[in-house]
């Protein structure tokens, strides 16, 4: 993970969870688990959304690591979730002009 990305607080985690919970997942997490076209999808609703809602099919002992494969694949923070549910946030990398 890029040392320089901001971790969000947890005063910001908590508003972040509050959007979560309107959210539908848009991405879920089958018994393959995690593939190449996963993370292609949920790269690119993290750059269009910021945040999104994951659902996973697997044990609910099973989801901790595949959140942290998410995590480091893609540079976002996972800022909540219950159940089999959990919420990602990834900071838009705005382009500089000039």
């Amino acid at each position: 993970m890029n040392p320089a990305m901001k971790i969000p607080t947890s005063k910001e985690k908590a508003a972040l969870r509050n959007a979560a919970q309107k959210l539908k997942p848009a991405i879920h997490v089958g018994k393959k688990g995690i593939t190449p076209a996963l993370l292609a999808e949920f790269t690119k609703a993290l750059e269009s959304d910021q945040l999104v809602k994951v659902a996973f099919k697997a044990n609910r002992d099973e989801i901790p690591p595949l959140v942290v494969v998410l995590e480091s694949e893609t540079e976002s923070h996972c800022v909540g979730g219950v159940g089999k549910r959990r919420s990602f946030y990834k900071v838009k990398e705005w382009l500089e002009l000039g």
